[in-house]
């Protein structure tokens, strides 16, 4: 059982092999999220996008070159996306640095799962992106160093701490975790 040990002021100890399973079991529930990306000159951007993820938990989405979000990601790469399961009520967090995925097997991959998902949540089968004209398809992946999930339910809201989990995703990386007092 691998433990991490959150650096916060209370810290907690998580067992991150149940943790994952846990973000697995919710991403294979929750499938549609809001990327949030800015320009330049920080203007705020948000859309709804299918987000799909590999076994390792790297988030992934689909897109157009010439849409809102990919022009803004071309030019400043950071983003967050919010995932959010109102039945349970709990939402998935995560920021980083969003990369073009360049090999031809996985952006098929990605392409291919995107597109099952959209199959099963959408009366036309088909992701919106297919119905803009926006330039080639592009496959995006979330660095992130960690993902934080919370849960309201059951939870005493003023019990802050015990709300949120962070959990590290990549293992071989450094940790740096949100700040605790942000959603």
């Amino acid at each position: 059982m691998l433990l991490y040990e959150l650096p916060y002021p209370r810290a907690m100890t998580v067992d991150i092999s149940q943790s994952k399973n846990t973000l697995r079991q919710f991403l294979d529930k929750n499938n549609i999220g809001v990327l949030a990306t800015a320009s330049l000159e920080a203007v705020p951007y948000a859309a709804t996008i299918y987000v799909t993820y590999d076994q390792d938990l790297n988030l992934y989405f689909v897109t157009k070159r010439d849409t809102r979000k990919s022009r803004n990601l071309q030019k400043n790469n950071q983003a967050a996306i919010a995932i959010y399961d109102a039945k349970e009520q709990a939402t998935l967090q995560a920021e980083g640095a969003a990369m073009e995925v360049t090999s031809a097997e996985k952006m098929q991959w990605v392409f291919n799962d995107i597109w099952r998902i959209a199959t099963q949540t959408s009366p036309t089968s088909a992701p919106p992106q297919t119905q803009l004209h926006a330039g080639d398809y592009i496959v995006y992946q979330l660095m992130t160093p960690s993902l934080r999930l919370a849960s309201f339910v059951h939870k005493d809201p003023s019990d802050y701490d015990n709300i949120f989990q962070t959990i590290p995703t990549q293992p071989s990386a450094q940790f740096n975790g949100f700040d605790e007092h942000t959603n």
